[in-house]
């Protein structure tokens, strides 16, 4: 299991929020941890720990959580490749000034 202090402040703060986020959706909602958990057949302590930010939860739970949440609309764009700047910019420097046509011994005619 992955533990808290083994990873960097910026992701733990992230997770942290992550967890408050959906925690105040929930409530919004009028749902008891047990309600929430119930919908996403999971145990009202992984809620718990879902909604504290332990790193140790799984991605299927998170997802749970949005989509009985109504919040599941955007999961498909986290890491879009084609927002990923510093991959297209490697992308490019890696690719050939020039181009040059193979040639197949069928082109070689005599």
């Amino acid at each position: 299991m992955i533990q808290k202090k083994s990873l960097p402040t910026e992701i733990i703060s992230t997770l942290s929020q992550l967890g408050e986020h959906i925690r105040i959706a929930r409530k919004r909602r009028s749902l008891t941890m047990d309600e929430m958990a119930s919908r996403m057949y999971v145990t009202r302590k992984t809620l718990s720990r879902l909604e504290n930010g332990e790193p140790g939860v799984s991605l299927a739970v998170f997802a749970l959580a949005l989509w009985v949440l109504g919040l599941d609309k955007d999961l498909p764009n986290i890491a879009l490749p084609e927002q990923d700047k510093v991959g297209v910019f490697l992308e490019r420097q890696r690719l050939p000034e020039r181009v040059r046509r193979a040639y197949k011994s069928d082109d070689l005619d005599f």
